[in-house]
């Protein structure tokens, strides 16, 4: 006596996965600096641009690189012993010069985050991530006049050189990340940081002293991005069988 067993595709609903997306962001970042970098550069603008890889909704991982941008540059002692009485840099024509400065760099860095799913909906969901990473940095001066009128800071000065730094970072996010298939899609969030640099150059021009020992630089900011979806993994159908 035997019972035929046979194993067979339910007519009824297929529970699926959710998808794993590459994403690409273009965003901006406003960031307030602390350390050696407030003594420089109070504030800045990053514009990252940066891939990430987000497997299900459950964590992403990705890598990024970003410029510094900014003008609000402490230009205090900047010059030293290279001015007038009057605090002044004069040029070859003796009159005041008139100097802007920038401030300039990049960083280039990889992160890991875990994902939580705050909503989802059948073509959107709204994840929470946690995370951070690690990566290189560095960031310089950037000097701007009528050529050939200022050779006290021509050349290597005016390059940025003498305030260039570089070293390495690691940083933290807290982000909320809106993911839409037929909208855009958008992270918004928060990033602080921590660097540990030298000075590229070995002496100081401004101080007349030998530029030794190394840099703590910090910030902390919010940053907003949108993401273009440039490639999927299709949802994944797990199909549920049934005894006969």
């Amino acid at each position: 006596m035997c019972v035929p067993l046979n194993a067979q595709l339910t007519d009824g609903p297929i529970s699926q996965k959710e998808k794993r997306w590459f994403f690409l962001h273009a965003g901006l970042g406003y960031f307030s600096t602390g350390g050696d970098w407030a003594s420089r550069y109070p504030t800045h603008l990053s514009v990252p641009l940066a891939l990430e890889y987000s497997h299900r909704s459950n964590w992403s991982i990705g890598a990024d690189y970003s410029f510094y941008l900014g003008s609000n540059v402490n230009e205090e002692g900047i010059y030293g012993p290279m001015t007038n009485d009057s605090g002044v840099l004069i040029d070859m024509n003796g009159y005041p010069a008139v100097i802007r400065t920038y401030q300039r760099g990049f960083s280039t860095r990889i992160f890991a985050s875990k994902n939580w799913i705050l909503h989802k909906h059948r073509n959107s969901r709204l994840l929470l991530q946690t995370g951070g990473g690690i990566g290189y940095y560095t960031h310089y001066t950037k000097f701007t006049f009528d050529l050939d009128q200022l050779p006290q800071i021509d050349g290597t000065f005016q390059g940025g050189y003498n305030r260039h730094t570089q070293g390495t970072t690691i940083f933290e996010h807290l982000k909320l990340q809106y993911i839409n298939n037929d909208a855009i899609s958008f992270t918004l969030g928060i990033e602080a940081g921590q660097s540990r640099g030298t000075r590229i150059h070995p002496y100081d021009f401004a101080t007349q002293t030998p530029n030794s020992g190394a840099v703590t630089d910090t910030y902390i900011g919010g940053v907003f991005s949108i993401m273009v979806p440039i490639s999927y993994r299709d949802r994944v159908s797990e199909v549920d069988y049934y005894m006969e």
